[in-house]
Formats: C-alpha cells, sequence, structure tokens
C-alpha cells in the first residue's frame, strides 16, 4: 500500500516551514548575497514541490484544492532541472512571501485528516 496523502501534506507542510525559517527577516539583498540560504531554501521548495506531485499522482482529488497547486510542481521543476536559468528574485519572492500562503492552506487541508 502506498502513502497516505497527509504524508505528502505533512511532507510539503515541514519544508516550507523550513523555507520561512531560512529566510527570515532577510531582505532581498541579504537573500541574495547568502549562498548558503540560497540553497537551503532551494531545496526545501524542491521537496515540498515534489511531495506535492506525489500527491497529484495518487490523490488528485485533494491535489486540485491546493492553491496554484500545478505551477507549485513545475516550479520544482525548474528548481531541481532549470537552475542554469533560475531567477533568485522569484525563489525569495516564493519562498518569503507565498511559502506563508501555501503554508495556510495546507494546514486547513491537513486538518481535516484524523490524527495518527
Amino acid at each position: 500500500m502506498g502513502r497516505q496523502p497527509d504524508v505528502y501534506l505533512e511532507f510539503a507542510l515541514i519544508a516550507l516551514r523550513k523555507t520561512v525559517a531560512y529566510v527570515g527577516t532577510r531582505t532581498l539583498d541579504e537573500y541574495l548575497a547568502d549562498d548558503f540560504c540560497r540553497s537551503a531554501v532551494e531545496r526545501e521548495l524542491e521537496v515540498a514541490g515534489d511531495s506535492l506531485g506525489q500527491l497529484r499522482k495518487i490523490h488528485p482529488d485533494i491535489f486540485l484544492r491546493i492553491p496554484d497547486g500545478t505551477a507549485i510542481v513545475a516550479f520544482r521543476n525548474v528548481l531541481a532541472h532549470g537552475y542554469a536559468t533560475l531567477n533568485h528574485r522569484v525563489v525569495y519572492e516564493a519562498a518569503s512571501q507565498r511559502a506563508r500562503e501555501l503554508i495556510r492552506s495546507l494546514e486547513m487541508i491537513l486538518g481535516e485528516f484524523p490524527e495518527r
């Protein structure tokens, strides 16, 4: 039996929370100057996107409830394969602003599952 959908939601949620913590209060310039932070943020956004991509395969009905889910998975593919053309300003915006919105959405969906 495969993983339950709440596992993928939890993986994505953990990765997004890390992303927000890594960016913290850094300005765009501070973020751009910090290679370690950028690498960590990119990795966690990749994990979040991959988790949601797996969710899309096994439970498309739940995936469809995630705002911009398809764009998030596509962004993961850019992070994983398009590093030569990666726009770090876009990554910063995703991590510093969009991740918080996604966290709220995933928490709401995850709250509908019984506790393990």
